[in-house]
Parts: structure tokens; C-alpha cells; sequence
């Protein structure tokens, strides 16, 4: 009885698996693997994949598979290697940073191409995603659509199933060939990202009669999208009132927007000489500029301390150190941005005071944009307070300063 049943549960489960070695087989001739090599030796860097997506030779992928050719195209040149074992040299056509996307080409003409598919799915439709994890090879996966993520920044479709790293750029399809996703990213245990192939659609219709991109014009292009695209939350941010929440007998700033998360939490440790409970709250929804190097973070905290046990000169000297504290780094490196430059202030909003330090420093490959860090303690109890960090990262000094004002204004105490 248990061979019969046995028997019968791989006859069921049969069909499921000669589906998916059936899709991979119509579609394999239009994928690719995109290598990035350096320039002088031909030794490959790194990978990632993608797909013919036109008659004429156009293919998708991620722009951070390609990104390495747009920071430093003198050392790095890319190349697509097709599942037949043909090679070419790639040209940069297009690309939308924002949305983690490129347009590539080569000389090599595609025996098929890929149609998109930009409209929505029921939860729990079965997809299949294709690229070349960790560079074993061409791999197909299969999960489900489970929507779009929500509290999201940019639109991101949430697909279970097991993107890994080589498959950034590689297709998302339905069973008939119709790419519903481009690969980006994943949190691992199977729940990954795709970007929706409406934003690919988009950029192919763009990328249709252009020439290979220069490398500065590509410069330029990446500037001038990192630059719309914080202009645009920003604004957005800055023309909202800001919702707040109580901690301690202060209203703070709370969640700005519905792609802030918020989390909160309080120090239980006996031997702090001061009671301290911590809120913070940041977006998830980082851009990628290169290895080195992402922007795009909306990130603040507040730290409500109380002495216990302290007089107000020791409250004082905690408080103090506390504020003086390194802040969270922002990934960048001294070839990405310049040394922070600083001042310090006292201000005085709505009857709370503040001592102030307002940081920025500059983005050299990107003129126009800044990392900046406001940090402020309130001043109007000697034995209680409020140190609030506020992150932005890759905004407009004109942005950082209106924001950071809005920010502060929003503050209220009750004594």
C-alpha cells in the first residue's frame, strides 16, 4: 500500500516538473549572461544575467550588473555570453538608476526575444525565474506572485522563490514567455524582488533608436536621475505636516510617510544610571550608485533619557556624551564623497530649545548632492531630554536645510 501510494504522489508531482523543464526549454535561447570584465587582463569581475527584449538586439538587465561600466569605464568593459556559447561585447545603451535597470547591446542578433507583461496578477500565480546564480550556469526557479510590497518607496513585486546572486537582470515569466519581472534583489529564505517590467517597458520604448551611451553623458544621466528622484520624496516630505508620537512628555517626529517603518524599544538595564527609551524610524528603500557607494536613506532616531540616581551635572555629562556619539554610517568611501563639515547651533522652536549640529558633505561624482546628519538635544529640563538624529543621504543642500528645519519645528514639549 505505501509503493502504491508513493507511486501514485510522483505521478501528480510529475507534471509540475516537465512544466517547468518545458518552459525552460522555449526560452532558453533568449536569455544571456552579462560579465563584467576588467579591461587591460579580460579577468571577469563580476555577473549577472538578462534577456533579449527586441527584434533588434536590445537587452534588459539590472543597472547595477552593469554600474561598474558607468563609475570606471576605463578599467571595466562588459560582455553577454547566450546559452549556446556565443560571446559578445556589450554596449551601454539606457539606463534607469532608480529603478535598478539597463539597456544593453551587443552585436549578436537574437534568434527570439521576450514580449513584457505590465499588467497586475492574482496572488499565488505561478512564476518561473531565470538567470545564473553564483555563475553555475543557466537556472531556472520556480515560486509564485505574491503582489506588490507594501510601505514601499519604489514598486517592488514580492516573488517566493530563490533569487540569488548572478540572477540580478534575469527574467521573471509566465509559463507563455511573458516577463512579469526583472530580478533585483533578495532577503533570503526564498522571499525576493523583482522589478515590474512596466519600468523595463518604459525604458526599452526610450532606448529603441539610441546610441551607445559615453561615459559622460552616463555620468551625467546617473546625476541627473539621483538628483529628480530626491527632489521629488523630498518635496513631498517637506510640503506633509509631520504625524508625531509621544516619548517622555515630548511629541516627536514619527512616522513621516507610509515607506518610513518604525520601531521602538527601552533600555531595562538596572545599573543605567538613566532610564532610556528609543525610537526609531528609516526607509528601506536604499539606492544602488556602485560597489562602494548607496544613497537614498530617510533614517531618524530619538533617545529619551531620564537620570535616575544622577544630580544634573551627571545627567548633564551623559546627556552630553551621548549626543557627541558616532551616528550610523552611510556606505561610501573617500573616492565617493568629501569629509563632513559641520555646524553647530542653538535654536529655539515652538518653546523647545535645542543645541543643534547640522553635517553635510558633498558627493564628488554626483556635484549637487549630499550626505546629511542633523543631531539635536533639547535643553529645557536638567534632568530629562531628547536626542533626535535625523539621516539623509544623496538630497540637495537646499532640500537638507528646508527639511531639517521642518523636522525640528515639528517638536513639542509638555511640561
Amino acid at each position: 500500500m505505501r509503493a502504491l501510494l508513493v507511486g501514485f504522489l510522483l505521478i501528480f508531482a510529475l507534471p509540475s516538473q516537465a512544466a517547468t523543464e518545458d518552459v525552460f526549454g522555449r526560452f532558453q535561447d533568449r536569455l544571456v549572461q552579462v560579465r563584467i570584465l576588467e579591461a587591460s587582463t579580460g579577468a571577469q569581475t563580476s555577473i549577472g544575467s538578462g534577456f533579449f527584449a527586441s527584434a533588434n538586439g536590445l537587452i534588459v538587465t539590472n543597472y547595477h550588473v552593469v554600474s561598474d561600466l558607468i563609475q570606471q569605464p576605463t578599467h571595466y568593459r562588459g560582455e553577454i555570453a547566450t546559452t549556446d556559447g556565443r560571446r559578445a561585447q556589450l554596449q551601454l545603451i539606457d539606463f534607469d538608476a532608480v529603478h535598478d535597470l539597463a539597456i544593453v547591446q551587443s552585436t549578436l542578433p537574437p534568434r527570439h526575444f521576450f514580449d513584457l507583461h505590465p499588467e497586475s496578477l492574482p496572488i499565488g500565480m505561478r512564476l518561473f525565474s531565470i538567470g545564473t546564480p553564483l555563475d553555475l550556469g543557466f537556472t531556472i526557479v520556480e515560486g509564485t506572485y505574491n503582489g506588490l510590497l507594501e510601505a514601499s518607496l519604489y514598486e517592488k513585486i514580492h516573488f517566493t522563490g530563490s533569487i540569488n546572486p548572478g540572477m540580478s537582470g534575469g527574467p521573471t515569466i509566465l509559463d507563455d514567455g511573458n516577463v512579469i519581472g526583472v530580478n533585483v534583489a533578495t532577503a533570503g529564505n526564498q522571499v525576493s524582488f523583482l522589478v515590474p517590467a512596466k519600468f523595463a517597458q518604459a525604458l526599452l520604448l526610450r532606448a529603441r533608436d539610441l546610441p551607445a551611451l559615453s561615459a559622460m553623458a552616463a555620468a551625467t544621466q546617473l546625476r541627473d536621475q539621483l538628483n529628480a528622484n530626491q527632489n521629488a520624496y523630498m518635496q513631498q516630505l517637506i510640503g506633509t505636516p509631520i504625524t508625531t508620537m509621544q516619548l517622555g512628555n515630548y511629541n516627536v517626529p514619527g512616522r513621516l510617510s507610509a515607506f518610513i517603518k518604525c520601531w521602538g524599544d527601552s533600555n531595562a538595564d538596572p545599573a543605567l544610571r538613566y532610564q532610556e527609551v528609543v525610537q526609531q524610524c528609516s526607509s528601506e528603500d536604499n539606492l544602488y550608485v556602485s560597489r562602494t557607494h548607496t544613497t537614498g536613506v530617510v533614517h531618524f532616531q530619538h533617545q529619551w533619557l531620564a537620570a535616575r540616581g544622577l544630580n544634573r551635572f551627571q545627567f548633564y555629562s551623559a546627556y552630553q556624551e551621548q549626543f557627541n556619539a558616532n551616528y550610523p554610517g552611510m556606505p561610501a568611501n573617500k573616492e565617493d564623497v568629501s569629509k563632513f563639515s559641520c555646524h553647530t547651533d542653538f535654536v529655539k522652536s515652538h518653546g523647545v530649545r535645542f543645541k543643534t549640529t547640522l553635517c553635510l558633505r558633498a558627493y564628488k561624482r554626483l556635484p549637487g548632492l549630499y550626505d546629511a546628519v542633523l543631531k539635536a538635544a533639547t535643553l529645557n529640563e536638567n534632568d530629562r531630554g531628547v536626542l533626535t538624529t535625523l539621516i539623509l543621504s544623496g538630497v540637495s543642500e537646499q532640500n537638507a536645510l528646508r527639511f531639517s528645519q521642518h523636522y525640528l519645528e515639528s517638536f513639542r514639549w509638555k511640561p
